[in-house]
């Protein structure tokens, strides 16, 4: 006789379209026998709790958001364990078939969105502001209360891809305007860089508060980098981090434009996912509706806008316009409102000069 066990357990890994919605394996379905009048699943990790409708056998509103908090990337291996009356405790193992190491920060936006006159009149530091010479020689960021309570910096994605810090554990020197030094730690979590090691004291030592604006820049790569850093960037530095500014359409009211990358999803999934800042300021959150797309050479294309939880993706009609466009992975592409209504319209571009770097919007 099969005995069942007291606290079943499944795994899934995350493939395409993880991060929308994600299904109990239908295998599993027996251990559920009497909990079909449950709406929502609880899903519990470290303490915390998620709620999660239960639509079938699939995870749906609030699964998007348990996504984001951890970080998910394609590859990981969840485990999730039946605690009874449809709660969860999730195990989250990355692709290295590790129990995920996660530093305790609130999570910020990894890409921004910007007006023309945040971009060439009243230029503000965010967390991701990266100058492209060679390489990408310095980022600037704000000081966060994780800074401070947890003892890391998170270093802007871009940043780390461009000096090929990813997945990596290594030394790091400092040194400031004074020729002080000090002897830091590159750390990987998850897909994440950060600077540990003597963080504290690095950070005391420069009398770092929260809402500072500091930079780093890179003097050498290598097994142990060598960066500056300067606690009062000049305001000037504006002019380096966006070389090739042009003029856009200016909205008073919301953001005029997003520059984001083509990712794998966008391939295999018919999809672009939208910045949700972007979204947000457009009123897009939860509309759905056709999109106009024009291009310079006055070609146009009709689209539709989808919510998927709290996302916005561009989704009917995408197939399409990218085959027609050529969109390959890694290009980076420019959208920009033309105007707003029952059926926007937006200009779409190449961003072949890598103009705006800073604030490209890396969307997994």
């Amino acid at each position: 006789m099969k005995i069942p066990p007291k606290k079943p357990h499944f795994l899934k890994p995350m493939l395409p379209g993880f991060k929308h919605d994600t299904k109990i394996p239908v295998g599993f379905l027996k251990y559920l026998k009497g909990y079909d009048h449950i709406e929502h699943a609880i899903l519990k990790r470290d303490g915390k709790k998620w709620m999660v409708k239960v639509n079938g056998r699939r995870f749906e509103d609030g699964w998007a958001e348990f996504a984001e908090e951890h970080d998910l990337q394609l590859g990981d291996m969840l485990v999730f364990r039946h605690e009874g009356n449809m709660e969860f405790e999730v195990i989250i193992f990355d692709s290295s078939q590790c129990d995920r190491e996660y530093a305790e920060y609130v999570q910020q936006e990894e890409g921004e969105v910007h007006t023309l006159e945040e971009t060439s009149k009243n230029f503000e530091f965010k967390d991701a502001a990266i100058h492209n010479s060679v390489g990408q020689s310095y980022f600037i960021c704000t000081v966060k209360p994780y800074c401070l309570t947890n003892g890391l910096l998170r270093i802007p994605k871009q940043f780390a891809l461009a000096n090929g810090l990813a997945n990596k554990k290594c030394g790091l020197i400092i040194r400031d305007e004074k020729q002080r030094s000090w002897d830091l730690r590159l750390t990987t979590y998850g897909s994440q860089v950060y600077i540990g090691g003597r963080w504290g004291e690095f950070r005391a030592a420069n009398d770092i508060k929260v809402g500072n604006h500091i930079m780093f820049e890179v003097v050498t790569n290598g097994e142990q980098p060598i960066w500056k850093f300067h606690d009062k960037p000049n305001p000037s530095i504006k002019s380096l981090a966006f070389p090739h500014a042009e003029p856009a359409t200016h909205k008073p009211f919301g953001y005029s434009h997003f520059v984001c990358t083509v990712k794998p999803y966008c391939l295999s999934n018919d999809l672009l996912c939208i910045p949700r800042q972007f979204a947000h300021a457009n009123g897009l959150i939860n509309k759905k509706c056709d999109l106009i797309i024009r291009d310079e050479r006055q070609r146009s294309w009709s689209l539709r806008l989808r919510s998927f939880g709290t996302g916005v993706c561009i989704k009917g009609g995408w197939h399409e316009f990218r085959d027609t466009n050529c969109l390959k992975e890694g290009d980076q592409i420019v959208f920009e409102v033309v105007t707003n209504g029952e059926k926007p319209i937006w200009q779409f571009r190449r961003n072949i000069s890598g103009e705006n770097a800073s604030i490209i919007q890396e969307v997994d």
